[in-house]
């Protein structure tokens, strides 16, 4: 469930305001070997559900902090739902009164087939200028760029004026149960950052814009069932399980949910605009100028895309029905995925299947994450933002965004924590990350560029001392 900010909308958020230098602080040569070292090692670990490596790619994490100085006392590996979670405290100076902050990354990934790829997805390989292997993008470089920031800091003697926490998950991608571990452990933290989401596009002439993660659509999973006696192929009835399915699929494929918006999406509209042209535009301009269900209608019939931003969406994914090819199903079941707008509930959408169904099929929810609020940016994290951004990509514009998906940030917030999606990744057109999918790849520069980011970031946010 990558969160990253998706390239698509990065490319419509293109600001030709003319070209920006290239200037960027760069990690030493010695932290690039070892940072490229550790993605090596990182990428083969098979972090797949059910496997048992992400308890062993958190005890290598582990050795390679104690190796810069953090102590037993700052590192656990806690044990979950078949998986494990980790913390990495990061302890402020005697004294400290602020709150702590919180790093988020997923050290789970997708599963890959060796046989799909051009290169073998569990070694990390460079070819075409990028680094392929399965996680190089989602998510262990988030693990790996938060983890070489509190390497460099430490060995640097740099104290933080607050405790700074990693908090790495290890089934983000499957369900999250270590996530609520952490984000129930960590409760009464300042904020959160998410490595899963947020990020940044630099277009061929220069031009550069960062949208940070501040809402997330939720998710959740139904069952869609129809059922009856049954009987011979020869005798064929009109109350067909799969029939009574398949129509119900149809008027679930065709149902229009409500418009919605919130500040968020206000926000990032107003920074698209510019980009816009013709009639798409124009409708654009209207819904902003005054937001409502047809102004929305109208915007989303110019450029369906809209449609993810403005709408709770549910869309069928699996089926399974009959058990022999001469009897009449006696039930015919489909799997259906919804991405629920923030403010609308998971019951809500049940209920509005139910009455698609229309007495035909049963709707059961079969899992939902539940419902994430929107987060503000703090002002410190937004001043530790434009820090970083002035050294990496100066002149970029900078607005919020909603992930059409879902990351460990849901947990996060539910739990109160506010959590805010600053990813480390400037992309380019020529990017094609293609993460969860084959020949998932990160180029080499957007690899060491997005090495010194959190280093940037947690300087400007925690202010500190050296020893």
């Amino acid at each position: 469930m990558m969160g990253l900010f998706k390239a698509a909308i990065a490319v419509s958020l293109l600001v030709s305001t003319g070209a920006y230098p290239q200037t960027q602080m760069s990690a030493s040569a010695d932290a690039r070997s070892e940072a490229r070292a550790m993605m090596k090692k990182l990428v083969s670990y098979q972090t797949v559900a059910g496997r048992g490596a992400v308890s062993e790619m958190a005890q290598y994490l582990a050795q390679q902090l104690k190796s810069a100085g953090f102590t037993d006392g700052d590192i656990e590996i806690v044990p979950a739902a078949g998986s494990a979670a980790m913390i990495v405290r990061y302890r402020a100076a005697p004294g400290s009164a602020k709150k702590p902050v919180l790093f988020l990354a997923h050290m789970d990934v997708v599963d890959a087939k060796a046989g799909e790829w051009k290169s073998d997805p569990w070694q990390l390989t460079e070819k075409d200028g990028a680094l392929y292997g399965r996680g190089t993008v989602d998510n262990k470089f988030g693990v790996l760029s938060l983890t070489q920031a509190f390497l460099r800091l430490k060995r640097e003697g740099f104290v933080p004026d607050r405790d700074l926490i990693l908090a790495f998950s290890g089934d983000e991608e499957t369900g999250m149960a270590t996530t609520k571990v952490l984000a129930e452990r960590l409760k009464g933290a300042d904020f959160a950052i998410n490595s899963d989401a947020g990020g940044g596009y630099r277009a061929p002439n220069g031009a550069a814009t960062y949208g940070y993660q501040a809402a997330e659509k939720t998710y959740a999973t139904f069952e869609i069932t129809a059922r009856n006696k049954g009987g011979h192929s020869s005798r064929p009835r009109s109350d067909n399980a799969i029939y009574d399915l398949s129509r119900t699929l149809t008027r679930v494929s065709e149902h229009q949910f409500p418009v919605r918006w919130n500040d968020v999406t206000i926000e990032s509209f107003r920074a698209w605009l510019p980009t816009m042209d013709g009639k798409a535009k124009a409708a654009m301009a209207a819904f902003l100028a005054k937001p409502g269900e047809a102004r929305g209608r109208a915007l989303i019939n110019q450029d369906p895309e809209f449609g993810k931003e403005l709408t709770t969406t549910c869309v069928a994914t699996m089926l399974r029905a009959g058990i022999v090819e001469n009897a009449l199903p006696t039930q015919a079941m489909a799997t259906v995925n919804c991405r629920i707008f923030p403010g609308e509930t998971v019951a809500g959408v049940q209920s509005a299947l139910g009455r698609l169904a229309g007495g035909k099929a049963e709707v059961k929810l079969v899992k939902s994450l539940g419902e994430s609020s929107i987060s503000a940016m703090p002002d410190d994290a937004r001043a530790a933002l434009d820090a970083v951004l002035a050294v990496r990509v100066p002149g970029a514009s900078v607005s919020p965004y909603m992930e059409v998906g879902a990351t460990d940030g849901l947990q996060f917030r539910r739990a109160g924590i506010p959590t805010i999606g600053i990813g480390p990744i400037i992309g380019s057109p020529d990017s094609n990350w293609n993460f969860h999918g084959i020949d998932e790849r990160l180029p080499l520069s957007e690899f060491e560029g997005g090495l010194d980011h959190y280093y940037l970031f947690i300087k400007a946010l925690a202010g500190g001392r050296r020893h």
